[in-house]
This record gives C-alpha cells, sequence and structure tokens, in this order.
C-alpha cells in the first residue's frame, strides 16, 4: 500500500472503526430503538393512509433540511458515511433515549405538581442532552482527523434534523384521520421548523470547539459547552412555556422572537466553523499564503485542490493527534 494511500486513509475518518467502543454502544441502540421500540410504535399508531401521508411531508421537510446542511460553508465535507451516522443517531437514538428520559422526568415533575410546566421542564434536559450526546458519539469516530469547529456544527446539525424529523412523523401519526395528519405536519413544517437542528448546532459547535483545542494539544475550554448548551435549552424551555403563559394571540409573536434568537444563535455558530476552517486551511503549506478575499476568486476546483492537499498535510501528523 502507497504512503499515499495510507494517508488518505488516516485523514479521512469513517464510521467503521471497529476497535472504537463508541460504535458497538451506539450500534446497539439504534437496532433497539430503531427495531425493537420506535418502529412498532410507529406502526402501531398510524392508519396506511395516515402513514403514508405523514411520510410525504416529512421526507419534504427532509430534503429542506439537507438542502441547508449542504449549504453550510464548509471549505472541507465531512465523510458521508459519518454525516448518515449523525442522521441515523439523530432519528432513532436520541429519539428514543429522549422518550425515555422524558417520561422519567414527567412522573417527578408531576409528583410536584407542575404537570402543565412537564414539557418545559423535561424536554430540554432530556431532548438537548440525548442528542448532544449523539454529536460527542460522532465526533468521537471523527476524532481519527483533524476536526473543527463546522464539523460539529454539521454533525449537529444532522443529528438534530434525524430528531426533528422522526419526532414530526410522530406527532403526524397521532392524528385521527389523512386530514389532521397534514394538518399536524404542515403545522409543524411553517411553526418552529428546524429548531432541534438548529439548536444542536450551537452545542455541537461548541463540542467541536474544545475537542479540537484537546486534539492540538491546548486547554479544552470547557466552560464553553455549558453555555452553548443552555442558550439552547432555555430557548427550548421557553418555546414550550410560551402556550402556557401567552394568549392566543400572543403566542405567534412570542414563538416568531423565540425562532428569531434561534437562527441568530445558529448563525453565528456556523460563521464560529467556517472561521475554524478557515484558520485549519492557513495554517497548512497550500493555504498560507491566500487571504480570504483571495480564496472567493479561485475556481471551485483550484479550491478543491487545495482543501484536499490541506487534508493531507494534515494526515501526515494524524498518527500525533490525540485519540
Amino acid at each position: 500500500m502507497s504512503a499515499t494511500t495510507q494517508t488518505t486513509e488516516v485523514q479521512r475518518a469513517t464510521f467503521w472503526q471497529p476497535r472504537q467502543p463508541i460504535l458497538w454502544l451506539y450500534l446497539t441502540l439504534l437496532i433497539v430503538f430503531g427495531t425493537l421500540v420506535l418502529g412498532p410504535v410507529v406502526i402501531a399508531s398510524a392508519t396506511p393512509e395516515g402513514l403514508a401521508a405523514a411520510l410525504i411531508i416529512v421526507g419534504v421537510q427532509a430534503v429542506a433540511l439537507w438542502f441547508i446542511a449542504r449549504a453550510m460553508p464548509q471549505l472541507k465535507r465531512q465523510p458521508l458515511s459519518l454525516r448518515l451516522f449523525a442522521l441515523a443517531v439523530g432519528l432513532f437514538v436520541a429519539v428514543g433515549s429522549a422518550v425515555f428520559l422524558n417520561q422519567i422526568g414527567a412522573l417527578a415533575v408531576a409528583a410536584y405538581g407542575l404537570t402543565s410546566f412537564s414539557a418545559a421542564l423535561t424536554a430540554p434536559i432530556g431532548e438537548d442532552i440525548s442528542r448532544l450526546l449523539g454529536v460527542l458519539a460522532v465526533l468521537t469516530l471523527a476524532t481519527r482527523g483533524r476536526i473543527t469547529v463546522m464539523d460539529g456544527a454539521v454533525y449537529g446539525f444532522l443529528v438534530g434534523m434525524g430528531f426533528e424529523l422522526f419526532e414530526n412523523l410522530l406527532y403526524a401519526i397521532r392524528s385521527d384521520d389523512l386530514i389532521a395528519t397534514l394538518s399536524t405536519a404542515l403545522t409543524r413544517t411553517l411553526v418552529g421548523f428546524g429548531l432541534h437542528a438548529l439548536w444542536t448546532t450551537v452545542g455541537g459547535a461548541a463540542l467541536a470547539y474544545c475537542l479540537a483545542r484537546k486534539q492540538r494539544g491546548l486547554s479544552g475550554r470547557w466552560l464553553v459547552l455549558p453555555a452553548a448548551m443552555l442558550l439552547p435549552m432555555l430557548l427550548h424551555a421557553l418555546w414550550d412555556l410560551a402556550p402556557v403563559f401567552a394568549k392566543s394571540a400572543g403566542v405567534l409573536a412570542v414563538l416568531a422572537v423565540l425562532y428569531l434568537v434561534s437562527v441568530a444563535a445558529f448563525l453565528a455558530a456556523v460563521r464560529a466553523g467556517r472561521a475554524a476552517d478557515w484558520a485549519w486551511i492557513t495554517q497548512t503549506a497550500p493555504g498560507r499564503t491566500l487571504t480570504a478575499a483571495e480564496w472567493k476568486t479561485l475556481p471551485r476546483a483550484e479550491r478543491t485542490r487545495l482543501t484536499r492537499e490541506a487534508e493531507l498535510a494534515d494526515a501526515a501528523a494524524a498518527t500525533n493527534l490525540p485519540r
């Protein structure tokens, strides 16, 4: 095997890393939640017509979210196998574990007579933590090569995307008939579209920031992580509280403000990821003499070549990266 081939294999992290315990843990959870828990729930809860309608609407949502993920301004693309793994983790593992944690939280909240606030008190904890743990699993596999903040943002978006799609499917199939199913799916598309993906992007970017610093032998600055987690959790709690406190005329206004703040936080995380990617490419030989303005004027093929050279330059030192 040539040195170039070895370098490429080292640099391009992949889903299949059988020596990683986290892989086997999440594969087991995928099987358990996907086929033994969530699958039967979906089949048992829906009529054939309702399930077909829900799948069509959720499929449209999936395409829209995938285009957003593709549009995130990356200088390098994450391996397809890890992107699909992140999506699967969000679809099944994060949803399954969140359902379990939410049920425990609901019982605890009910014991104190706070059932009306159950969603606002339990969902931000069970769901947001479940999704971030999924991002951690993907990033653990991704650290076979060098990671940046943008890796965490992309994987976070995909985990949140998978979570949102399955949650929307569960809500849609609970409706009594075809019209109600379409109405539920449309409402969840128009109100709060992509929120779980946006929120998980923020936490994922912060997690990757800390891990990337540790990977380079720097201090992790772990205090960034709880701060980045608390903002989405607070937005999540306020989103679930809005219908409880606001009258019907004011609910949409409150939700609109929360949505705009969520989009702003998402854009800030993506911007930080873009800056980290730019720092990554300018720290390698191919990009040292380039400015951001010069980079934009290069043909796409030339940018692809320089990015690949940067990846290969990283690969030369990949064996020295902490695992």
